[in-house]
Protein backbone atom coordinates (compact mmCIF):
# COMPACT_ATOMS: atom_id res chain seq x y z
CA UNK A 1 0.00 0.00 0.00
CA UNK A 2 0.89 3.77 -0.62
CA UNK A 3 2.32 5.81 1.64
CA UNK A 4 -0.47 8.16 1.11
CA UNK A 5 -3.95 6.27 0.10
CA UNK A 6 -5.68 7.03 -3.01
CA UNK A 7 -9.57 7.42 -2.09
CA UNK A 8 -11.57 7.32 -5.26
CA UNK A 9 -15.43 8.16 -4.57
CA UNK A 10 -17.54 7.17 -7.53
CA UNK A 11 -21.53 8.71 -7.13
CA UNK A 12 -23.36 10.62 -8.67
CA UNK A 13 -24.72 13.16 -5.74
CA UNK A 14 -22.19 15.93 -5.33
CA UNK A 15 -23.69 15.87 -1.73
CA UNK A 16 -22.72 12.14 -1.15
CA UNK A 17 -19.24 13.01 -2.77
CA UNK A 18 -18.79 16.25 -0.65
CA UNK A 19 -19.75 14.21 2.95
CA UNK A 20 -17.39 11.54 1.99
CA UNK A 21 -14.66 13.72 1.19
CA UNK A 22 -15.07 15.46 4.62
CA UNK A 23 -15.01 12.76 6.59
CA UNK A 24 -11.89 11.25 4.78
CA UNK A 25 -10.32 14.49 4.85
CA UNK A 26 -10.40 14.20 8.53
CA UNK A 27 -9.48 10.91 9.23
CA UNK A 28 -7.33 9.14 7.09
CA UNK A 29 -3.94 11.38 7.10
CA UNK A 30 -2.50 12.55 3.53
CA UNK A 31 -5.46 10.65 1.58
CA UNK A 32 -5.68 11.47 -2.06
CA UNK A 33 -9.39 11.73 -3.24
CA UNK A 34 -10.30 11.52 -6.64
CA UNK A 35 -13.77 12.05 -7.48
CA UNK A 36 -16.51 10.66 -10.85
CA UNK A 37 -19.76 11.53 -11.19
CA UNK A 38 -20.77 8.84 -13.29
CA UNK A 39 -19.85 4.95 -13.80
CA UNK A 40 -17.67 5.35 -17.09
CA UNK A 41 -15.74 8.44 -15.71
CA UNK A 42 -14.98 6.32 -12.33
CA UNK A 43 -13.96 3.12 -14.21
CA UNK A 44 -11.49 5.39 -16.00
CA UNK A 45 -10.41 7.38 -13.07
CA UNK A 46 -10.00 3.76 -11.42
CA UNK A 47 -8.00 2.32 -13.99
CA UNK A 48 -5.74 6.31 -14.31
CA UNK A 49 -5.03 5.66 -10.48
CA UNK A 50 -5.33 2.11 -9.13
CA UNK A 51 -6.59 3.48 -5.82
CA UNK A 52 -6.61 1.98 -2.42
CA UNK A 53 -10.22 2.38 -1.71
CA UNK A 54 -13.17 2.57 -4.03
CA UNK A 55 -16.57 3.94 -2.63
CA UNK A 56 -19.01 3.25 -5.24
CA UNK A 57 -22.75 3.39 -5.96
CA UNK A 58 -24.54 1.64 -7.63
CA UNK A 59 -27.65 3.36 -8.98
CA UNK A 60 -25.32 6.11 -11.67
CA UNK A 61 -26.00 7.49 -14.91
CA UNK A 62 -23.67 6.00 -18.12
CA UNK A 63 -22.50 2.99 -16.55
CA UNK A 64 -24.36 1.03 -13.65
CA UNK A 65 -22.36 0.30 -10.71
CA UNK A 66 -22.98 -3.74 -11.23
CA UNK A 67 -21.01 -2.87 -14.53
CA UNK A 68 -18.01 -1.14 -12.80
CA UNK A 69 -17.64 -3.59 -10.26
CA UNK A 70 -17.41 -6.52 -12.57
CA UNK A 71 -14.70 -3.80 -14.92
CA UNK A 72 -12.81 -3.20 -11.76
CA UNK A 73 -12.03 -6.90 -10.74
CA UNK A 74 -11.59 -8.12 -14.36
CA UNK A 75 -8.92 -5.64 -14.44
CA UNK A 76 -7.85 -5.82 -10.42
CA UNK A 77 -9.32 -8.85 -8.82
CA UNK A 78 -7.49 -7.18 -5.40
CA UNK A 79 -9.22 -4.04 -5.71
CA UNK A 80 -10.57 -2.73 -2.48
CA UNK A 81 -14.53 -1.64 -3.70
CA UNK A 82 -16.67 -0.35 -0.79
CA UNK A 83 -20.15 -0.62 -2.26
CA UNK A 84 -22.58 2.34 -1.03
CA UNK A 85 -26.20 2.49 -2.24
CA UNK A 86 -29.63 2.27 -0.74
CA UNK A 87 -31.98 -0.69 -0.68
CA UNK A 88 -34.96 -1.98 1.29
CA UNK A 89 -34.29 -4.44 4.31
CA UNK A 90 -36.24 -6.96 1.83
CA UNK A 91 -33.40 -6.40 -1.40
CA UNK A 92 -30.58 -5.94 0.93
CA UNK A 93 -28.70 -9.61 2.03
CA UNK A 94 -29.63 -10.90 -1.71
CA UNK A 95 -27.59 -7.74 -3.19
CA UNK A 96 -25.07 -7.67 -0.84
CA UNK A 97 -24.38 -11.48 -1.41
CA UNK A 98 -24.10 -10.79 -5.06
CA UNK A 99 -21.88 -7.92 -4.25
CA UNK A 100 -19.57 -9.89 -2.45
CA UNK A 101 -19.74 -12.75 -5.17
CA UNK A 102 -19.07 -10.52 -7.75
CA UNK A 103 -15.66 -8.61 -5.72
CA UNK A 104 -17.40 -6.39 -3.70
CA UNK A 105 -14.86 -5.88 -0.44
CA UNK A 106 -17.80 -4.38 1.68
CA UNK A 107 -21.51 -2.93 1.82
CA UNK A 108 -22.22 0.35 3.19
CA UNK A 109 -25.70 0.78 2.74
CA UNK A 110 -27.07 4.45 2.66
CA UNK A 111 -27.81 6.63 4.25
CA UNK A 112 -25.26 5.74 6.87
CA UNK A 113 -23.48 8.20 9.74
CA UNK A 114 -19.64 9.15 9.41
CA UNK A 115 -18.68 6.03 12.17
CA UNK A 116 -20.27 3.21 9.74
CA UNK A 117 -18.12 5.02 6.65
CA UNK A 118 -15.09 5.72 8.12
CA UNK A 119 -15.24 2.14 9.79
CA UNK A 120 -15.58 0.29 6.76
CA UNK A 121 -12.65 2.33 5.29
CA UNK A 122 -10.11 1.92 7.78
CA UNK A 123 -10.85 -1.42 7.78
CA UNK A 124 -10.10 -2.02 4.07
CA UNK A 125 -6.82 0.09 4.65
CA UNK A 126 -6.06 -1.97 7.78
CA UNK A 127 -6.60 -5.29 5.73
CA UNK A 128 -4.65 -3.61 2.93
CA UNK A 129 -1.83 -3.37 5.47
CA UNK A 130 -2.20 -7.10 6.66
CA UNK A 131 -1.88 -8.08 3.45
CA UNK A 132 1.33 -6.09 2.44
CA UNK A 133 2.83 -7.00 5.61
CA UNK A 134 2.34 -10.72 4.80
CA UNK A 135 3.44 -10.26 1.59
CA UNK A 136 0.22 -11.94 -0.22
CA UNK A 137 -2.70 -10.25 -2.25
CA UNK A 138 -4.64 -13.09 -2.36
CA UNK A 139 -8.76 -12.37 -1.94
CA UNK A 140 -10.21 -14.82 0.20
CA UNK A 141 -14.15 -14.04 1.08
CA UNK A 142 -11.63 -14.23 5.06
CA UNK A 143 -10.53 -11.05 4.36
CA UNK A 144 -13.10 -9.27 3.87
CA UNK A 145 -15.68 -6.99 5.66
CA UNK A 146 -19.58 -6.52 5.36
CA UNK A 147 -20.83 -3.23 7.57
CA UNK A 148 -24.58 -3.72 7.95
CA UNK A 149 -25.16 -2.39 10.88
CA UNK A 150 -26.25 1.27 11.02
CA UNK A 151 -27.89 1.89 14.33
CA UNK A 152 -24.76 2.69 15.87
CA UNK A 153 -23.09 6.27 16.94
Amino acid sequence: MRKFPIILLVDDSKAFRLFCNGIIKKSVKWARIKEAEDGIEGLQLYLQFKPDITLLDMNMPKLHGKKVLEAIIKNDPTAKVIVTSAYDDNQKQSIVNELIKKGATSFVPKPMNRTILMKAIKDVLHQNKLSVNRKKATKSNMERTVVLNTNYD
